[in-house]
């Protein structure tokens, strides 16, 4: 069976894994034949990129965006390597479909999945957006694997489209609780079920094979902070200092919250790292301080002590903690704000034992879903 998956497969480490994860696990399976679907040019400083981004971010947006992309050497090797990894590692369509052509994608594949990221995010993309795969002609196969919501609720609206848009769908997941309830809710019955992100659901050793070999000799703690405060890294500074630990940083993660304070912030600066270079610096670290799910997601693989603060927005905050609930490391959250006093001392380390067999409680659910929509038609 030809399967096309549409995902986000470009813009950052976590969008890519996880991508890669789902497309190592489908075609674990002897009968799928699968790829992602190219819905954007295979290039990230593209003619045709520009225009999509002026068209949906606007001028002062796309250029600070291209700026931090593009604005520095070392910004601009990260952005290569980035794409070379991509290049060597997805298998991605060698035809681009767009929202006004992607119904050719019929000619080509026997069947759909949609998922991970943030693709049924009513924020980010529309309700009647190739993510919902509106475009397939009957008689397709049509799954979700993972797709998060990034909202609390939808509207009575939204509630029809998204009862519209999965009508016909085998199978339907989601990757957090929430999302799952307010889909089940718009459906009016328990079609939906919460699975794991994609990178948690491949064994190990796959990630391994990406990341051999440390970056640095000496301990260190490893900050990957999206967003966050000065505060939040003058933190970090405190707890390497008081551990005599160096700092790894990756300056200028989140082109939407630049944080100048990254030129000083930590020893060395990790600025042209590829994806395996991010899973590199978290599988040998000290100790991870974070305000990234997936950094999150690959601390929890590695068994790295890891912290993690409180990113700026609501839906971007809902996924951690959902992460943290289910490993059972909600009192690993760092809120600054609320309790500035908190010593990050680590008197009370993490059970991995526990974390290890909740995940794969989890993990073994979420491969069964994938086989009885896949394997059982």
């Amino acid at each position: 069976m030809k399967l096309g998956g549409i995902t986000w497969w470009r813009y950052n480490y976590g969008s890519i894994l996880q991508a890669y994860a789902l497309q190592t696990k489908l075609n674990s399976y002897q009968d799928v034949d699968y790829e992602i679907i190219c819905q954007y040019g295979k290039k990230v400083a593209s003619a045709k990129n520009l225009s999509e981004k002026l068209n949906r971010l606007g001028f002062k947006k796309t250029f600070l965006r291209a700026l931090c992309k593009f604005g520095l050497k070392k910004l601009r090797m990260r952005n290569r390597n980035i794409e070379r990894f991509v290049e060597s590692h997805l298998q991605i369509s060698k035809d681009e479909f767009t929202e006004s052509n992607i119904g050719l994608a019929n000619e080509v594949y026997d069947g759909f999945i949609c998922g991970s990221d943030q693709i049924w995010n009513p924020e980010l993309t529309e309700l009647d957006s190739i993510y919902w795969l509106k475009f397939t002609v009957p008689g397709k196969l049509k799954i979700s694997y993972a797709p998060s919501v990034g909202v609390d609720h939808f509207t009575t609206e939204q509630q029809r489209c998204v009862r519209e848009n999965l009508a016909d769908f085998k199978a339907v997941s989601a990757r957090e609780e929430q999302g799952t309830k307010i889909i089940n809710d718009a459906l009016g019955k328990e079609t939906c079920i919460t699975v794991l992100d994609p990178t948690l659901i491949i064994d190990k050793s796959e990630w391994d094979k990406l990341s051999e070999g440390k970056l640095y000799k000496e301990p260190y703690i490893f900050a990957y902070i999206l967003r966050g405060s000065v505060e939040e890294r003058k933190y970090i500074e405190r707890f390497a200092t008081a551990r005599k630990l160096k700092i790894v940083t990756m300056p200028f993660l989140d082109p939407d919250h630049i944080c100048l304070y990254d030129f000083n912030f930590g020893d060395i600066k990790l600025w042209d790292g590829d994806p395996s270079d991010f899973i590199r610096a978290i599988r040998y670290a000290d100790y991870v301080f974070t305000d990234s799910f997936h950094s999150l997601v690959f601390s929890c693989i590695y068994h790295r002590e890891f912290y993690v603060f409180p990113k700026i927005g609501k839906a971007q905050l809902n996924r951690v903690l959902e992460l943290l609930h289910l490993v059972e490391a909600e009192d690993r959250l760092l809120d600054l704000n609320r309790d500035k006093e908190r010593n990050a001392s680590l008197t009370n380390k993490i059970n991995w034992d526990k974390v290890d067999k909740k995940i794969d409680e989890k993990k073994i659910l979420s491969s069964r879903f994938l086989e009885d929509a896949l394997l059982n038609r």
